[in-house]
């Protein structure tokens, strides 16, 4: 028997404000994808180095973005914080929280608001997709029972 998992209960959070104390979740999320750090590689390559073959070393990580997507619900409270967020530039904490019940994990590092996309269908409901920039490490842990708190 597989332990593969629908994504339904996935949930996300962020600060409303750099200053904030507690984070704020994301309402009518439908997708969010997951960090994808890779690592760098820096060339050492050298006159002599064997069989004429380039030389790497692992470089910096950069954990990339990610994309938020949800239904728009114009003038929302999510709709504001994302609003905010992307005019004031500020890098705000962000949480990922895995629907597992008693396995659940959260993915918690710092972002800022890269992009923020809303479409207005004729015939189907509107839609928002947010790029968030990672702007640090991704800190992976057993989800608190209170995924607010930071």
């Amino acid at each position: 028997m597989s332990d593969a998992m629908i994504g339904y209960g996935t949930r996300a959070y962020m600060m409303a404000t750099v200053a904030a104390s507690a984070l704020t979740k994301i309402a009518e999320v439908t997708s969010v994808s997951m960090p994808n750090e890779q690592v760098a590689e820096v060339e050492v390559t050298h006159y002599e180095s064997p069989g004429r073959t380039r030389e790497f070393i692992p470089g910096l990580n950069d954990a990339g973005e990610i994309t938020v997507e949800m239904n728009f619900v114009p003038g929302s409270a999510t709709d504001a914080m994302i609003v905010t967020a992307k005019s004031d530039g500020g890098v705000r904490t962000f949480r990922i929280v895995t629907p597992a019940d008693d396995d659940s994990q959260m993915y918690t590092f710092p972002v800022f608001v890269k992009g923020y996309e809303r479409g207005l269908p004729i015939d189907d409901r509107m839609t928002a997709s947010v790029t968030l920039r990672i702007a640090g490490a991704v800190v992976q842990a057993d989800a608190s029972a209170t995924p607010t708190v930071i």
